[in-house]
């Protein structure tokens, strides 16, 4: 149980203090996470392992908003309701990882199996016929993934506060992709 503590706490640290400072040392997170160095890198042997964990923290959470937001019966416009804002939450809490193209560029959301549930909720909207049948679902997928980027960048750079970025990509997304709102 303390492993596991300890372990979270690290994690809960990185992620706070590589918001604020993304070239943080190993020294800093343990310190900012109240375990010893040694206990750190017992979990975490090196940054490297550190920052794929964070990564894939992030997939977690991306897959529990897609998750959250294709909730049974929602039409596909409400679904990019709760979607456009759970991106810019997950953005915003790991952007230090903006830092780090070449990790997050082999993240598997970048290059989704036909099981990952956003990639298999578009095929199935499309074919009930929720979404444009003239884009691939695959298309859909990348330009969600997209906007979702610019959105969070534009948060990033000050020119939308978070709230208003994650109704903008919903409107975004609705216009674009729900059937019947193509023109």
């Amino acid at each position: 149980m303390d492993a596991r503590r300890n372990r979270d706490a690290v994690i809960a640290a990185a992620i706070r203090i590589l918001a604020t400072d993304p070239e943080a040392s190993m020294r800093q997170i343990a310190e900012g996470s109240g375990v010893a160095r040694i206990t750190v890198y017992r979990h975490f042997p090196t940054r490297e392992h550190l920052i794929q964990v964070l990564i894939d923290l992030v997939v977690e959470e991306e897959r529990a908003v897609v998750t959250t937001a294709i909730a049974p019966g929602a039409t596909a416009a409400a679904v990019f309701d709760r979607l456009g804002p759970g991106i810019i939450r997950v953005g915003e809490r790991y952007r230090f990882l903006d830092k780090r193209p070449d990790r997050v560029a082999e993240a598997p959301l970048r290059r989704p199996d036909a099981d990952e549930p956003l990639l298999r909720w578009l095929t199935e909207a499309a074919e009930r016929g929720e979404l444009r049948t003239d884009l691939p679902p695959e298309w859909m997928y990348a330009m969600i993934h997209g906007l979702g980027r610019a959105a969070n960048e534009e948060v990033l750079v000050g020119r939308r506060a978070a709230d208003e970025a994650g109704r903008l990509l919903a409107r975004t997304l609705t216009h674009a992709l729900v059937a019947g709102r193509d023109g």
